[in-house]
């Protein structure tokens, strides 16, 4: 019942047939896989997702390159780049297959104390070989997400430090590589964890508050669209259009 109001909202706010104008989203998955996980978007619906933007005419671009173009003042013209976070191991198996058959970048942003370990659940974390193999096929970046994914606000100022520095440092070890972009585990940061991750080299990072990228958006809070398992084939529509502005909007005064 939920998601049938979610979709009623979604398709009064115009998603369907509304764009993005000058403007961009950003798309966050977290794994590709059949599990139970709410997180998890299955197979089939990863498929049709990334059908339906090259037939919907999206242009999908890095995470990097929808930064550079913000920072530059150019034009966002309905850009649409994709993430995943926490770097789980189905981001190699099931994912990467689906992209390379439309060419679509994807950047991966990697808890690094997990490399190569299990979760809880029993996920599998990605392994150094598997992430030196998605670098090197010129689709996938790979960026830091912290050591250990904790909320940031809620630690000291070292132990942020410690946190953003030692995962960047990690990722341009195990990579050979410069790692500029970074994601806030949970979503959860404060201006002085956004400060930390600046003068840790950071120049573009994520959030995830929902909506979209204008040329007025913080490079180093950028919002971020999710999607998950609950994410319907209407909300994905809306997501990558201006009705997801709208949406947020209306929950404001849920």
């Amino acid at each position: 019942m939920k998601s049938l109001l979610k979709d009623v909202l979604f398709f009064l706010c115009g998603a369907g047939w509304t764009g993005l104008g000058n403007r961009a989203s950003i798309l966050m998955y977290h794994s590709v896989a059949q599990t139970e996980a709410f997180f998890t978007v299955s197979p089939k619906d990863f498929e049709w997702q990334m059908q339906y933007l090259q037939k919907s005419g999206r242009t999908v671009v890095s995470l990097s390159e929808l930064c550079r173009r913000l920072k530059a003042g150019e034009p966002l013209g309905g850009l649409v780049a994709i993430t995943f976070d926490d770097g789980y191991r189905d981001n190699y198996t099931i994912a990467l297959p689906i992209l390379k058959r439309y060419g679509f970048h994807a950047t991966i942003f990697i808890t690094t104390d997990d490399v190569g370990k299990s979760d809880a659940h029993g996920m599998k974390h990605l392994t150094v070989a598997d992430m030196k193999e998605m670098e090197a096929s010129k689709l996938i970046a790979i960026e830091p997400h912290t050591k250990s994914h904790t909320k940031l606000a809620k630690l000291s100022r070292d132990e942020v430090r410690k946190e953003i520095a030692g995962s960047k440092e990690a990722v341009e070890k195990l990579l050979g590589k410069s790692a500029t972009l970074f994601a806030f585990p949970y979503g959860n940061f404060s201006d002085e964890t956004v400060a930390v991750a600046e003068e840790c080299g950071v120049t573009c990072a994520v959030t995830v508050r929902e909506g979209t990228v204008s040329a007025k958006s913080d490079v180093l809070r950028l919002p971020r669209n999710s999607i998950d398992a609950s994410t319907t084939p209407m909300q994905f529509r809306g997501k990558i259009s201006r009705a997801v502005d709208r949406y947020q909007s209306l929950k404001v005064w849920q």
